[in-house]
């Protein structure tokens, strides 16, 4: 073969690569047509890059670290090594069922637009509202929650630095505000957001590896197989079962919003095959990093009761200063990086939060919706108000921390249980109307896809009432949990606005046959 025979038959084939990813975009843009929208947003998100979103969103060994005050006070050392098998276990059904009907119909909506489809039709345009606004305020409510952790870790540092300091509420609301800013601002290029997703995958990645090293490396003394595997610690006031319970909450939060990807859907080629695929891979990989994490921490720390009690007030900070022997530097620098790698969720969460914000925007379900619904011009081409009004809110909820030094715990329980409440909703409508009469996607997993649906229902059913449930008993007013009533306060303010506003306004979802 010559040549130049060989060089056109390679033109030929790079053409016919060309034409069938051509393709697949247009096959793309004609699903989101068919649902009664415009394709307005580019698609350069892959795979990689859409799971680096969903595993930087939950990041469960770095979860697992922030939140040890919640776990190591409610099951300690049960609760790390064998409470996660029961959140592995609920992430993974939560994910399938997400994942069944983010196949079905792969939309930016997510949920929202799940509910407005399966619900009976006298019905369908209150429920997607419904759903609609628990997606939301869930996605703000998490974003809440790690600019307030991120707070944490950065008073944290400077408390070890100068032990003398007084750390004040103000200062947490302060770093809050910022780490939301500049969130806010990384979060603004479309072309961009890959790029960024796969470098923070990359970070929050190593970080944990670097924890996991260094730890093992310095600890004095390595604690028994007997007390890691085998011991319970409870520090809560609780008797052990609702200690347990309430525990599981720290964990939980590792394993939430998984969601996140299902609204990247128009943003990704064949969503149908790849939403599933992100999904599965970021309750799997964050599965695979959080056990060796937990188990390498139980055998390391050297007093759980010091650490509880610490001298930082961060029990994460003091658990690293005991594995370091009291030195600075260590801990310092490990903080540091977890801090740094942090905003990887901080970027995911807006991206996310924006999306949906956006998503009900242009069926003018939003105040100020003709602005919310826009996708700015190049450079930018995101939902850039959606963005902007979503990370304002944020800004909003972080006032509440000053009023009471329990609000992460509020905002995590909060976040968690919206979503729940928002899956359980779209999953009792698809039973409702039967799981064989839905188009089906290519990812569909048929009587145990209906097994993982139930589970779901059941395990929102038990997290309403434990995670509302104080984390220390007795109650105080500073050690309340208000995650009932901002529930209860996030209701009346949606439910008067749709009274008022919203039932006129909003359409809901195009109505049409799929």
């Amino acid at each position: 073969m010559d040549q130049e025979t060989k060089t056109m038959q390679d033109d030929t084939v790079s053409v016919g690569n060309a034409e069938k990813i051509v393709d697949a975009a247009t096959a793309d843009d004609q699903d989101v047509e068919r649902m009664g929208y415009v394709a307005e947003l580019p698609r350069p998100f892959t795979l990689l890059s859409v799971l680096a979103i969903g595993y930087e969103i939950c990041s469960a060994p770095t979860a697992l670290i922030i939140s040890f005050s919640v776990i190591v006070g409610s099951g300690g050392q049960a609760m790390f090594i064998w409470g996660q098998w029961i959140i592995y276990l609920m992430a993974a059904c939560v994910a399938i069922s997400l994942a069944e009907l983010a196949s079905a119909y792969p939309n930016a909506g997510g949920q929202y637009y799940w509910a407005a489809m399966l619900a009976p039709k006298s019905y369908r345009k209150l429920a997607s509202f419904v759903v609609g606004y628990l997606s939301w305020a869930s996605s703000m409510f998490m974003l809440a929650s790690i600019c307030i952790s991120m707070g944490f870790l950065a008073t944290g540092m400077y408390a070890l630095r100068h032990p003398d300091a007084t750390i004040s509420p103000w200062n947490v609301f302060v770093v809050y505000q910022v780490v939301n800013i500049l969130g806010f601002a990384m979060s603004c290029w479309q072309k961009l957001l890959p790029r960024i997703s796969r470098v923070f995958l990359f970070t929050m990645v190593a970080t944990a590896a670097i924890i996991f090293v260094s730890i093992l490396a310095r600890a004095p003394v390595k604690q028994s197989a007997s007390f890691v595997f085998a011991s319970y610690t409870n520090y809560s006031g609780w008797n052990d079962g609702i200690a347990f319970v309430t525990g599981l909450l720290g964990v939980n939060w590792g394993f939430s919003c998984l969601d996140a990807v299902t609204h990247m859907a128009e943003e990704i080629p064949e969503p149908r095959k790849n939403v599933p695929k992100a999904l599965l891979g970021t309750v799997g990989l964050n599965a695979i990093l959080a056990w060796p994490m937990a188990i390498a921490l139980m055998f390391c720390v050297q007093d759980l009761e010091t650490v509880f009690a610490g001298a930082t007030g961060i029990p994460a900070i003091d658990l690293l200063t005991q594995i370091f022997e009291a030195e600075t530097a260590g801990p310092l620098g490990i903080v540091a990086v977890l801090f740094i790698s942090t905003f990887g969720a901080v970027f995911g969460i807006q991206a996310w939060q924006a999306r949906l914000c956006w998503s009900i925007a242009r069926d003018d379900g939003m105040p100020f919706s003709k602005y919310l619904k826009k996708i700015a011009p190049a450079p930018y081409e995101i939902p850039f108000w959606a963005h902007l009004f979503s990370c304002f809110i944020v800004a909003l909820l972080g006032c509440l921390y000053l009023g009471s030094s329990v609000a992460f715990n509020s905002f995590v329980g909060g976040g968690i249980l919206m979503q729940y409440t928002a899956y359980s909703i779209c999953i009792v409508f698809l039973l409702m109307k039967g799981r064989d009469n839905i188009p089906r996607g290519p990812f569909w997993l048929g009587k145990f896809g209906a097994v993982c649906n139930v589970i779901v229902l059941f395990w929102t059913v038990f997290t309403m009432v434990f995670y509302c449930f104080p984390p220390y008993y007795p109650v105080t007013l500073t050690t309340m949990n208000y995650v009932s009533v901002v529930l209860v306060g996030f209701v009346v303010i949606f439910t008067g606005y749709y009274l008022a506003f919203g039932r006129r306004a909003f359409t809901g979802p195009p109505e049409v046959e799929l």
